[in-house]
């Protein structure tokens, strides 16, 4: 007899991110990882930022647009 497979099932479970592309808030929500990009001159440059879905880091991006400024450099972190 053969077993019965739901696609549907693996179709979802394929189109996870990989667990190092997911991490919890203090509520224990889960944040996925965005790529964002943007060029300047001939080269492309990137970073990442942290949303609850596509529509947050939308939102994100958009006060970005109206709001980011450089902060400084980074030199260490120290541990909470």
């Amino acid at each position: 007899m053969s077993e019965i497979i739901d696609l549907n099932e693996r179709r979802n479970a394929a189109e996870q991110p990989d667990a190092e592309f997911v991490r919890k808030d203090e509520y224990g929500r889960p944040l996925y990882c965005f790529v964002l990009s943007f060029d300047m001159g001939d080269k492309q440059y990137g970073t990442e930022l942290w949303a609850y879905d596509r529509t947050d880091a939308e939102a994100k991006v958009a006060a970005m647009r109206e709001s980011l400024r450089l902060d400084g450099q980074l030199f260490g972190v120290l541990p909470a």
